[in-house]
């Protein structure tokens, strides 16, 4: 798949994005609801969100798109673990939030996750 400098950049961001958001919520699932099975009512129509979360491997997964979208714009070399987490912490959230009309990070439905479907 060709993509344009600006797919590969807006992709990546959604892709921050749904990173941060499946994170977040196996972080959540694994302190609060460790060994209870939860269903999460997400307003994701193609219940992707969901099979993200549930997925074992989908924060590696997320991530490794994530490194090869950075590696495809051709900024420099791959990152490594340690520079992952420099990168994701230099992010500007807020800005990314507006530019997606997000208020909170609840919001990642809102999201048009089409060309990330097709890649995964």
């Amino acid at each position: 798949m060709d993509l344009t400098k600006k797919e590969i950049e807006e992709l990546q961001e959604k892709l921050i994005i749904v990173y941060r958001f499946v994170s977040q919520q196996k972080k959540l699932k694994k302190f609060f609801y460790d060994g209870i099975e939860v269903e999460y009512n997400l307003l994701d129509d193609k219940g992707f969100l969901n099979k993200l979360i549930e997925l074992d491997d989908s924060e590696e997964l997320l991530k490794s798109c994530i490194i090869e979208l950075e590696d495809m714009k051709g900024v420099g070399k791959s990152l490594n673990n340690r520079e992952f987490q420099e990168f994701m912490m230099k992010q500007d959230w807020n800005s990314l939030y507006e530019k997606y009309n997000m208020k909170t990070m609840d919001d990642v439905n809102k999201l048009d996750l089409k060309m990330l479907m097709e890649i995964l």
